[in-house]
């Protein structure tokens, strides 16, 4: 069993997620509450908190791949296993100096599903405290991605959906199923749950380009994320990009 988090770790946790306002920003970043840092998902792997005034990088985190929320004193991310493409760790992170506070055990999807996800694939999670243990919420799916135009038939065999929920013990890592099925709003505490572009006087954009691909290969886009204040452009960084797979001939 993996401990997530020291007694003392605890009590870093402070208010629930939300309850200070951290912002989701364009579905791949999140603003602290005091508008002081943004947390993004780093270009060479693991997520990073970024200045937002300047640009510069504060810490990078490599126990972690992408992120799943914030409160005003912890960053909550997730990793998958490369090894078992259906399980994925929840991970805490100091928020101001980007050390790993611990990881929860394994928490685990349907066999089909894969928490790094290709083309073929989706999958999202988010994270908020209650009291001392964490709340994970998770959707994962499958769509038809071929080229032909399907039949109705292959349009049902290739879509799966599931999702759930599970509770993490700060002290143990001991993951916990729950029977609640998560809702929409139980998404926005992490980034796929926020779209918006504003937070304070910042304005942020986001793009991303699929490069060069060779039929049936999987290619990795490039995403950059852009700060702009009063219209005018602060800062731009490249972020980790997202692998996609050109549709079957």
């Amino acid at each position: 069993m993996t401990r997530l988090l020291s007694l003392a770790a605890v009590a870093l946790i402070g208010a629930p997620l939300g309850a200070s306002d951290p912002t989701p920003v364009l579905g791949v970043g999140i603003v602290s509450a005091d508008q002081k840092l943004v947390f993004l998902p780093a270009k060479d792997g693991g997520i990073e908190a970024v200045d937002l005034a300047t640009g510069k990088p504060v810490w990078t985190n490599k126990d972690a791949a992408k992120l799943a929320g914030a409160s005003d004193k912890v960053v909550v991310a997730w990793a998958g296993d490369a090894k078992k493409a259906n399980t994925f760790r929840v991970v805490s992170v100091d928020a101001a100096t980007g050390k790993t506070l611990g990881k929860s055990d394994p928490i685990e999807l349907p066999d089909w599903a894969a928490a790094v996800t290709g083309d073929r694939r989706s999958f999202r999670t988010a994270a908020k405290v209650d009291g001392e243990t964490l709340i994970v919420a998770w959707q994962a799916g499958t769509h038809y991605a071929g080229g032909a135009a399907p039949t109705e038939e292959i349009l049902a065999a290739a879509k799966r959906d599931a999702s759930g929920t599970a509770r993490v013990d700060f002290t143990s890592g001991k993951v916990t199923p729950t029977k609640d099925k998560p809702k929409d709003d139980d998404f926005k505490a992490g980034p796929a749950g926020g779209f918006g572009n504003k937070v304070g006087t910042y304005e942020f954009q986001r793009s991303e380009e699929v490069p060069r691909f060779k039929p049936g290969a999987t290619v990795v886009t490039k995403v950059t994320f852009t700060v702009l204040r009063g219209k005018k452009e602060v800062w731009k960084r490249e972020l980790a990009g997202s692998p996609w797979l050109p549709p079957r001939p």
